[in-house]
């Protein structure tokens, strides 16, 4: 009897050392799957595009990121495009989408999160993610003055996350999510389906934005390529759907998640006259 209750003990603690080293290593995997920065060169310097100024702004916890404030060309729009880039590369893989909206008229303030280009800090999870994303949204209505309802958020893949949240806490002029997560569980299940449950339900992410458009606070345009490869369509469609009025959806043929690189730019066309006039 003594033999036995020396085993499961020993099972027992097995369980427990083995529980707790899974719930440790989750975090670590899911950070290491969601972000992939991209570091900036001194020794290959970035140019900076015509009518662009370098900014610095300050995060509520401290940390000094970086950004491209372009300015518009003449007719100006009197809008400004807040753009928040994916999980992979630095805000000048996406300059040129933010040159688009210059020739258009727009303002356009392009940042990079904590830990990418020459932002400091290190990009952890969710919650810092949205600090990020709040510190360039009060850079542009605290420090420039801007009343945001001029502010036309635009979120790229894992950026839609960070522009879902800000539409929902504070008013804006219109929300773009361009290849959007439905939520962390749903993309990690389409890319781990034989992963057993306990995996999925200790996630410290949630990036919720099927739960959470529900409360946004400005029009909503959605725009997924039907090809996409990493994010499926179908999560585009569940947040149009989830989306309240007035909404609209694009889906682009033969898109994939490179939007760009698959089907040109066309699909900025539909964001410009969606921003003019939200509808």
């Amino acid at each position: 009897m003594r033999r036995l209750t020396l085993t499961i003990a020993s099972i027992l603690l097995l369980v427990v050392a083995a529980t707790a080293g899974f719930h440790a290593y989750v975090p670590r995997l899911e950070r290491q799957m969601t972000f992939h920065p991209g570091k900036y060169d001194p020794k290959a310097p970035w140019q900076l595009p015509a009518a662009t100024a370098d900014v610095y702004f300050q995060t509520s916890d401290g940390v000094r990121l970086h950004g491209w404030l372009l300015t518009g060309a003449s007719p100006k729009t009197g809008l400004t495009v807040l753009l928040l880039h994916g999980n992979a590369g630095t805000l000048q893989g996406f300059s040129a989408d933010a040159l688009v909206f210059q020739k258009r008229g727009f303002d356009v303030f392009l940042v990079d999160y904590r830990g990418y280009g020459r932002s400091e800090g290190e990009s952890l999870d969710e919650s810092t993610l949205n600090l990020d994303g709040a510190a360039a949204m009060r850079y542009l209505t605290a420090e420039r003055g801007l009343d945001p309802r001029s502010i036309a958020l635009f979120g790229y893949s894992l950026g839609s996350t960070v522009a879902s949240d800000l539409a929902v806490s504070q008013p804006c002029r219109a929300v773009a999510l361009v290849a959007p997560l439905a939520s962390a569980r749903r993309q990690a299940e389409s890319m781990f389906p034989r992963m057993p449950g306990l995996f999925f339900s200790t996630m410290t992410n949630r990036f919720d934005t099927v739960g959470k458009i529900g409360g946004v606070r400005c029009p909503v345009i959605v725009v997924h390529g039907d090809k996409d490869e990493l994010i499926s369509v179908e999560q585009g469609r569940a947040v149009y759907e989830a989306a309240p009025q007035p909404k609209r959806l694009v889906i682009v043929p033969g898109g994939g998640h490179w939007l760009p690189g698959s089907t040109g730019r066309g699909y900025l066309d539909d964001l410009v006259s969606f921003f003019i006039a939200p509808r």
